[in-house]
């Protein structure tokens, strides 16, 4: 009889799985067999669905021994697996998908990657390590290598020294040519390992959210008085009831306001969001606790409602882009534009804090559009192509860039260089990718470059090089989600930190298991239809 999972170390298992189900089931045609091995080399089957539950919403193993848990799974009949069952088959999973994520690796010529560094509720500072690249079939993957501790003061070096041995685990040394990181003062450390830095573009504008705060003090004063009152709601139980008896009289939603540090103008931005939501209901409450030195002017709440369309520029700004993937690197010029546009715009109507953040902002980015991952990458990027050619300059510089990447990186950017056609005219290849339409920008750059012409394939794998980089450190819905960011935050937090990194690497390569899932599925209609 054949099994759908894979015995480990080479021995048989039992008929039953560890939650009392026949494992065995009837045999597939043996040539179909075959083939589902070939396409699964890994995992002849998906993942249980405990697992993918357990991994997807980063839950401790042990849960499956938690009383309520254990009753769940009598109600409904099943066999409650032991926490040390659930931990083998987590750590099989694990084994089994860092095979496929180096043979991904191994298929590639440049990735990119992503670096976060990132706190515990302990204080505990940890770095997990993405990679990024394009496959042969021009689709994007993300993949997470590792997640390791860092010292508590930590220095660049010692980011520097984990991505070097991570790297060298994984053999990508000679294939990063970019790491993006939001870790502060990388230039020089990135520079000795011949690797280009930049950083984390949502840790750009919480440090120009920062920027403008300390400069003006009027707006840091105002932001920190709403701080204040968010603090007292979030450290008073009686007022937090008083709030909720007051908001329910004034019909308003029964929500705690959020409580922030100013550091980060997502959630500053959800901060003043509530206070001005239930401007009312605070107001009652702080009258009858007699806490009027923390009461709001109608002045001051004018200020925060122009402080909120100012922050909301970028959130509507960022959100239309990142989705849940990775941002692409191409994105960042477009969005500066967009966003400096939408201060602009904002001042017209006497906004003084759109005014100040604009400032800040120019200050910040003025020097971007001369660095040429930024700019190559955004006149490779279809969408983006003619934001970046429209200064003549500019485009000289650009053109002459591209072409030499085309005739200098030839024998390295093919694994096999012989089998393709050298072009005799690079500048002609080029052309005909400048002449084309540009893209809309909800469809995908990739898309453009996905063809067979030999004369433009040098051109085509430029194009990889630099639009395998991603702009931040951290998915898109995490940028732009506060909600979403807290809850990653807690739940990794809440892991042991023996499991930690088997944990977030399971559940950072969780397509790979929904492609298992899938192809399981397909391969079990094939036998049903028999």
């Amino acid at each position: 009889m054949h099994q759908w999972r894979v015995p480990q170390n080479n021995q048989s298992r039992s008929a039953k799985d560890p939650y009392g189900r026949d494992r065995r089931k009837a045999p597939l045609e043996s040539g179909r067999t075959r083939r589902s091995q070939i396409c699964n080399p890994y995992m002849q089957d998906p993942p249980d669905p405990l697992l993918v539950m357990i991994i997807s919403d980063l839950h401790p193993h042990t849960i499956v021994e938690e009383p309520g848990f254990v009753q769940l799974f009598q109600s409904i009949k099943y066999n409650c697996p032991t926490a040390n069952v659930i931990l083998s088959e987590l750590q099989t999973l694990f084994l089994k998908t860092t095979g496929f994520v180096q043979d991904h690796l191994e298929r590639v010529h440049n990735v990119t990657l992503t670096c976060e560094a990132w706190k515990t509720r302990a204080s505990k500072t940890y770095m997990t390590t993405s990679c990024h690249l394009i496959d042969d079939g021009w689709t994007r993957k993300s993949l997470v290598l590792e997640t390791t501790p860092l010292p508590e003061d930590y220095e660049p070096s010692n980011v520097v020294v984990q991505l070097l041995r991570i790297a060298k685990n994984w053999r990508i040394e000679k294939k990063i040519k970019v790491v993006v990181t939001n870790v502060d003062r990388m230039e020089k450390e990135m520079e000795k390992c011949g690797w280009e830095h930049i950083a984390c573009f949502a840790k750009e504008l919480d440090d120009v959210f920062k920027i403008t705060l300390i400069v003006s003090s009027d707006w840091r004063e105002l932001v920190q008085r709403c701080c204040d009152i968010a603090e007292y709601f979030s450290q008073n139980v009686e007022a937090q009831s008083q709030l909720k008896k007051a908001q329910s009289k004034c019909h308003l939603s029964s929500y705690n306001l959020v409580e922030c540090k100013a550091d980060k103008w997502i959630s500053s931005l959800q901060m003043l969001e509530t206070i001005e939501a239930q401007r009312e209901a605070i107001s009652e409450v702080l009258i009858k606790a007699s806490k009027v030195d923390l009461l709001l002017s109608e002045h001051e709440h004018n200020n925060i409602n122009k402080a909120i369309l100012c922050l909301r520029a970028l959130q509507c700004t960022l959100t239309a882009k990142t989705a849940k993937q990775y941002s692409l690197l191409s994105d960042i010029i477009p969005q500066v534009e967009e966003i400096k546009n939408k201060l602009t715009e904002l001042q017209q109507s006497q906004n003084e804090f759109a005014k100040e953040l604009e400032l800040r902002f120019f200050g910040h980015f003025y020097e971007i559009i001369k660095n040429d991952w930024l700019t190559l990458s955004t006149a490779l990027d279809l969408r983006y192509r003619d934001i970046v050619l429209s200064d003549k300059d500019k485009t000289t510089h650009i053109k002459n860039k591209i072409i030499c990447e085309m005739d200098g990186d030839h024998e390295g950017l093919f694994r096999q260089p012989k089998l393709f056609k050298k072009p005799d005219n690079f500048e002609e290849a080029l052309n005909r990718y400048l002449k084309k339409c540009m893209l809309p920008k909800h469809l995908d750059p990739l898309a453009v470059w996905n063809f067979s012409k030999d004369e433009d394939l040098d051109l085509s794998e430029v194009a990889r090089k630099y639009l395998t980089v991603v702009s931040t450190a951290v998915p898109g819905d995490v940028v732009s989600d506060m909600e979403k960011a807290k809850l990653v935050a807690g739940r990794r937090s809440s892991l042991d930190p023996e499991h930690l990194n088997m944990m977030l690497f399971l559940n950072g390569n969780s397509s790979y298991l929904r492609e298992q899932r899938s192809c399981f599925s397909h391969n079990l209609l094939e036998k049903l239809s028999i």
